[in-house]
């Protein structure tokens, strides 16, 4: 498995220090602090220190010191990868699997599992997976293999760049064939995992389309412009909706919470080419044999 040892940027303009340059590119203050006392800083191939100007068609270079540690215990698990470079792992999670190590779920991770791959292929690196997914909810993740791919594609959520949809089945037939959940939402209190619509939460935007339809049941495609927890299954059982399958919400019955993202789009933190990575699903199939046995809920 190869990662990323180095990245080289060409300066188009003068800059009164690397520091400056360097945020320009989306390098983060943390990783540039890492890196000045690494000696991972190089101006046209000598070392550099944070302060040097940077002048036009300079080639500033970024050396990524080896990583040797796994930040997570590693396991054998399924693993469905969908796309790998360089500087990305992306794949397809199973419903009924964490993303990562956590209160009440300490191993057989998404994490562990990764962390196992790293390990078999003797590249030990820290799990780093830039969105996650509810432990019930199956599809797209995707891991990042440094710490800049990390930095550039957070950034990339917070500012919308980096764009999830998702597959729900939902109980009831929406009176509408779009729209858009609006409602805030907050933390139902501290002891509880649930969260509720409310107007002093924090503000949520879910977009929906509904695709398919098979009384009692529809299929929705989702969209979120925010990314509160539980927001998908909160806001459309707020609506009347439930996902089917989910305990915490509606309380639909269903063999596993009927929840999927099934495409993510972004921008590559490297080369900058526009890519969107799909996971399969068969939420329309299970819709339309509804009644068939060989496909129950």
């Amino acid at each position: 498995m190869e990662v990323r040892e180095s990245l080289h940027f060409t300066a188009e303009a003068d800059f009164k220090k690397l520091d400056y340059f360097l945020r320009t590119m989306g390098v983060s203050r943390r990783i540039i602090t890492k890196l000045k006392y690494q000696d991972g800083l190089l101006i046209n191939g000598e070392s550099a220190t944070t302060i040097r100007p940077v002048y036009t068609g300079d080639t500033v270079t970024v050396c990524f010191p080896k990583e040797n540690t796994l930040s997570c215990e590693p396991q054998v698990g399924p693993l469905d990868i969908l796309y790998e470079d360089i500087d990305l792992l992306a794949l397809n999670k199973p419903n009924g699997i964490a993303t990562h190590p956590a209160l009440g779920t300490k191993d057989h991770t998404l994490g562990n599992f990764v962390s196992q791959y790293y390990q078999d292929e003797n590249t030990p690196l820290p799990f780093r997976p830039v969105s996650r997914l509810d432990k019930e909810t199956s599809g797209v993740i995707l891991v990042a293999k440094h710490s800049y791919a990390h930095s550039v594609l957070s950034e990339q959520m917070r500012s919308g760049v980096f764009q999830k949809k998702y597959l729900a089945l939902v109980f009831g037939i929406p009176k509408e064939s779009s729209g858009v959940i609006d409602f805030p939402i907050i933390e139902e209190d501290a002891a509880s995992l649930r969260r509720v619509c409310r107007a002093d939460g924090k503000k949520a935007y879910t977009k929906y389309r509904v695709l398919s339809q098979k009384n009692p049941y529809s299929l929705l495609e989702i969209e979120i412009t925010t990314g509160r927890t539980h927001q998908i299954r909160v806001h459309l059982n707020e609506i009347g909706h439930p996902i089917v399958g989910d305990p915490l919400y509606g309380n639909v019955p269903g063999k596993r919470l009927y929840l999927h993202s099934y495409a993510t789009s972004f921008l590559h933190p490297v080369t900058k080419e526009a890519l969107t990575l799909n996971a399969p699903c068969n939420f329309e199939t299970i819709l339309q044999n509804i009644e068939n046995e060989e496909f129950p809920l």
